[in-house]
């Protein structure tokens, strides 16, 4: 960068200059190397620096220490900005870092550094040097940790020279005990020539609130968070659990009807508006929401899944009854049965054919037979025919109790590709759908499927709606099935006890990030997302998340009640017997009008 414009060190012949010695100068140039060099440049690749003066003499003082320091140190990537308050401009860049070299509070307040907010919400911080008359510099200190509270920068820092030559750093603490949100500065440093004598720049303060308040805003979205404190939910453990390692006391604000939740965007409204810290419950994070709230860093990953009633795949009475052999086997078994009914009749006399048959078709069945007066060969015959069907009526009963068992469906969809061809609806809340609607990939599943979306944003109602379409028995509500989270499908099936009642495709929607949103910018922000990490890191979340809903209860099929024999069950078998009864009926009356009509020649 050409500076030589702004810092014309040579040839410039400063009107009013500082009149202090060099060595002071070259004293408080190095205070600042040694902060840049040990902070700024370990951990930042570059940062800005900002010079506002409103006297000429401490502006020809900042431009003699900015030469010092051109002189010692080897490499410094920085932004140099001049703010001109009788002209001033607004001067892009990246504004996470910075060191502002100011004479008075005014001409700190002339920067308006609130104006300036990064795109991230990476945490800010500001190193201040006040060159001002020992008299007024407590005022003016005071003055400028007031404006860093009240636009929550709270990595805020003052140096200031004495008279002296001393060179003292102060910070300000919102939070001690017996005082909240009161801005109170001390020293927290001093240069002591070659190092300053604490190498925390920065010092921790949100470590402990000492009892402070914080105002929360709530949403209660079962099993994520619940207000009546019975059940617990995850969010529920996890703001207790922020409250004991900060020490901060939770205030609620106040909902006006308290039988009506809060919308989503209700929530984030009252929290841009400054009604609260914080928000949580059920808060997804957005990209739209970054302009004007912050996100923490999400403490769970909630996915999104595709759910079936598998009532509605239960398979008919035919189904029941054919499916233990495949149609290749019942195709053997049939031909095996022509094949020796047709050896057994023609060794036997014509007026003995009838009987034949019964009697193979009897062995068939497991009934016994009189075989007295059948040669060997026939009778070797029925025994081999009998140990045959021995086993495949074994087989066959065997299959038969382990559907009956495991409640055997019709084959279910496995994609979600599969549903938007077998022309399903989908049931969803607005939230949702919103979500879904934002992914190009899933397009398809809203523009192709007839969707049905609820206007309320709890997903227990999306089940509700699901189960009451599904019973109205029309042909375009009995292929259904709906989105929402898997934890709320665990948790609501294990209070409801309907263990293997749903069906989750193996191929899930996608994933929803929950975070805890603050005020933009807060500062709130770093202690939270240092906080979060370190109890997702020793797994907290998903104990608690595992406490909700149990995925082996939600995939058991031996305790639904529902799995009971019912009359639609056994249509097959009636109409099977039916068939016989008026087969045998059919055969009665021909036997009977033959006999007369013998009679009668």
């Amino acid at each position: 960068m050409n500076i030589s414009s702004l810092l014309q060190f040579e040839s410039q012949h400063y009107q009013g200059a500082q009149t202090q010695s060099m060595i002071i100068n070259r004293f408080v140039a190095n205070s600042l190397r040694v902060f840049i060099e040990d902070f700024y440049q370990r951990i930042a690749p570059s940062f800005m620096l900002i010079i506002s003066c409103r006297r000429p003499s401490p502006m020809n003082f900042y431009r003699n220490i900015m030469q010092l320091l051109y002189e010692s140190v080897d490499i410094m990537i920085l932004q140099l900005v001049y703010h001109n308050h009788s002209q001033p401009q607004r001067v892009a860049g990246l504004r996470l870092h910075n060191l502002l070299l100011v004479d008075s509070l005014q001409a700190f307040l002339d920067i308006e550094i609130h104006t300036y907010r990064t795109q991230t919400d990476a945490s800010r911080y500001y190193f201040i040097f006040l060159q001002q008359r020992d008299a007024l510099i407590p005022n003016d200190m005071q003055g400028v940790f007031d404006y860093c509270w009240r636009h929550q920068i709270i990595n805020c820092n003052v140096m200031t020279q004495s008279s002296h030559g001393e060179v003292i750093m102060h910070t300000y603490f919102p939070y001690e005990e017996g005082q909240c949100g009161i801005v109170i500065f001390r020293q927290i440093n001093k240069f002591l020539g070659k190092t300053w004598q604490h190498s925390v720049y920065f010092p921790p303060k949100l470590h402990n609130l000492h009892q402070c308040p914080l105002y929360v805003l709530l949403r209660p979205v079962s099993p994520f968070l619940s207000i009546s404190g019975r059940v617990p939910g995850l969010e529920d453990r996890l703001l207790q659990e922020l409250a004991r390692r900060m020490n901060f006391i939770i205030r609620l604000v106040e909902q006006h009807n308290e039988s009506v939740v809060w919308t989503e965007q209700q929530v984030l409204q009252l929290l841009q508006q400054e009604r609260a810290h914080l928000a949580i419950g059920y808060m997804r994070k957005r990209v739209e929401h970054t302009t004007n709230l912050t996100a923490v860093f999400p403490h769970y990953s909630s996915r999104l899944v595709s759910c079936l009633l598998l009532n509605t795949f239960n398979m008919t009475s035919f189904d029941i009854l054919r499916f233990p052999f495949q149609t290749i086997t019942w195709l053997c078994v049939l031909s095996t049965f022509l094949s020796v009914s047709c050896l057994m009749l023609y060794s036997r006399q014509r007026t003995d054919r009838a009987t034949v048959l019964l009697s193979i078709l009897a062995v068939a069945y497991g009934q016994p037979i009189g075989a007295s007066t059948m040669r060997l060969s026939q009778q070797v015959m029925y025994v081999n025919w009998l140990g045959f069907t021995l086993l495949i009526r074994a087989m066959y009963s065997a299959l038969f109790y382990h559907m009956l068992r495991q409640h055997v469906h019709q084959r279910l969809p496995r994609t979600l590709e599969e549903l938007v061809q077998g022309s399903y609806t989908a049931v969803m809340n607005r939230i949702t759908a919103q979500d879904v609607r934002e992914v190009s990939s899933l397009q398809g599943l809203l523009t192709n499927t007839r969707t049905i979306i609820i206007t309320t944003e709890l997903e227990r109602d999306v089940l509700e709606d699901m189960e009451l379409r599904s019973q109205q028995y029309e042909p375009q509500y009995q292929r259904i099935f709906g989105v929402l989270s898997h934890q709320t499908l665990l948790h609501v099936t294990e209070l409801a006890h309907k263990p293997g009642a749903y069906y989750v495709l193996p191929e899930h929607v996608l994933d929803q990030q929950l975070a805890i949103f603050l005020q933009k910018d807060s500062h709130l922000l770093q202690q939270f997302d240092e906080l979060i990490m370190s109890i997702q890191a020793v797994g907290l979340i998903n104990y608690w998340a595992g406490q909700l809903g149990s995925e082996r209860y939600f995939s058991s099929t031996f305790m639904y009640g529902d799995r009971r024999l019912r009359q639609p069950d056994l249509w097959a078998i009636y109409v099977i017997a039916v068939v016989l009864y008026a087969l045998a009926t059919l055969v009665f009356l021909w036997e009977l009008f033959s006999a007369r009509w013998r009679r009668s020649n």
